[in-house]
């Protein structure tokens, strides 16, 4: 079968949680199909690694998104007479359109995957082929969550109006595709309930087991760990939240306690603070989080805004680490709480749940084994890769012949658009 595959991103490196989805899912399809790869980059850094795309696929195309100083400012401005959400308009552009056509005319595509929201009104361009449309979280859910965390009170304002918007995209596009997939039953049901109709399943997130997996040596007593790039408002906000709201609780119970967030774009408050207390410490980007995660007793993800699964969260399980997070984090996880899993939502519950663990290291122990089993069983990629193979061909093989379907998509007519270059 012949993919074509529309990224909002190159997958490479494998630092993030969308970026491994993303990976899994290319190379899952790669293995068995002729894979032609088609992205998009807002930084010179996505078009280094071109050549691990093209060790998965038949061919591969990026194209920049130059959205700064000016030009973001007149992407906002426009926005405002776009039925489109700010994201979508962001990807509607006209060289990947030519190019969309161009491969799906002469490399006689099959199916085309879409991987994310953000890139559904490409939808227009596929004409009568069979399409899967990816959602990685509930997009109006992540940015309504957002809004309410928010605290620029003119941001928290025009995150409302993005999020009428986006919910009303979403409705509305999610019905567009033969196929809608998403990650969790929990957002299965929320966006098939958004939509009133579709044909929505549930392909988890999962985790590399072979890679993440125990160490064989003790962590260092009373010591937290936090992982993930800080730069985005949900990571950002529940570092913040931690630092201002959990950590005084904690440090006033546990004095021996120590926390490390490894990440990189540390927020102001967390530099202040590790200048002025030595237990509060930051690393910037690593290459390999998994030391870091093993010296650690007790893994945190104070969550507050966001959607869909952590996948950090399923690394650290995987790594037999007790996790302690929130209802946010914990999302689409099929884990038990208190057995395999730690859910706190108030402060106060979330630091004395983490103070219980450092007190209790065998039952933190306990816990992490039991986590480790449910990835093994669950969330492994192996499996999930099959699972993946066996939907992509069915639907291949299924496909209803009439696809007469009205589509409002990437178009400079009648949308208000204003592509850039």
């Amino acid at each position: 079968m012949n993919i074509l595959f529309l990224s909002t991103e190159n997958p490479f490196p494998l630092d993030h949680g969308h970026h491994i989805r993303t990976y899994y899912v290319l190379k899952a399809l790669a293995a068995e199909h002729n894979v032609h790869f088609v992205a998009f980059a807002d930084n010179d850094s996505a078009f280094e690694y071109r050549s691990e795309l093209r060790e998965l696929c038949r061919s591969v195309e990026i194209f920049p998104l130059r959205f700064l100083g000016w030009r973001q400012m007149h992407l906002l401005l426009m926005n405002f007479f776009s039925p489109l959400p700010l994201i979508a308009q962001k990807y509607c552009q006209p060289q990947a359109v030519d190019h969309i056509r161009k491969v799906i005319r002469e490399e006689s595509i099959d199916l085309v995957h879409v991987d994310l929201l953000h890139i559904a009104s490409y939808r227009n361009e596929i004409s009568r082929l069979p399409c899967v449309l990816v959602n990685h979280n509930v997009e109006s859910l992540r940015i309504l969550r957002w809004a309410k965390v928010e605290r620029n009170p003119l941001l928290r304002s025009y995150l409302f109006y993005q999020y009428f918007k986006l919910r009303n995209f979403e409705g509305k596009v999610c019905r567009q595709f033969d196929l809608c997939v998403t990650v969790s039953d929990y957002d299965k049901h929320l966006l098939s309930g958004l939509c009133g109709e579709g044909n929505f399943v549930t392909i988890p997130n999962g985790v590399d087991t072979s890679y993440f997996t125990r160490y064989e040596k003790d962590s260092k007593p009373n010591s937290l760990v936090w992982t993930g790039s800080m730069a985005g408002p949900y990571n950002r906000d529940a570092v913040v939240y931690f630092l201002e709201e959990i950590w005084p609780i904690i440090s006033e119970r546990a004095p021996a306690a120590s926390v490390t967030f490894v990440g990189g774009s540390p927020p102001k408050v967390l530099k202040k603070r590790s200048r002025r207390c030595a237990t509060i410490k930051y690393t910037g980007y690593v290459h390999d989080v998994r030391p870091y995660v093993a010296d650690a007793e007790v893994f945190i993800a104070p969550l507050r805004a966001g959607s869909g699964t952590k996948i950090k969260i399923l690394n650290a399980m995987a790594q037999g680490k007790p996790v302690v997070t929130t209802s946010v984090g914990a999302e689409g996880i099929d884990a038990e709480p208190e057995k395999e899993i730690i859910v706190a939502d108030e402060s106060e519950k979330f630091a004395e749940r983490i103070v219980f663990l450092l007190q209790h290291p065998d039952r933190a122990k306990r816990i992490g084994l039991r986590a480790r089993k449910l990835i093994e069983r669950t969330y492994d990629w192996r499996l999930i890769s099959r699972t993946i193979q066996d939907v992509y061909a069915d639907l291949e093989k299924n496909v209803p012949e009439n696809l007469d379907l009205q589509r409002n998509g990437c178009r400079p007519d009648g949308l208000g658009l204003t592509y850039q270059s």
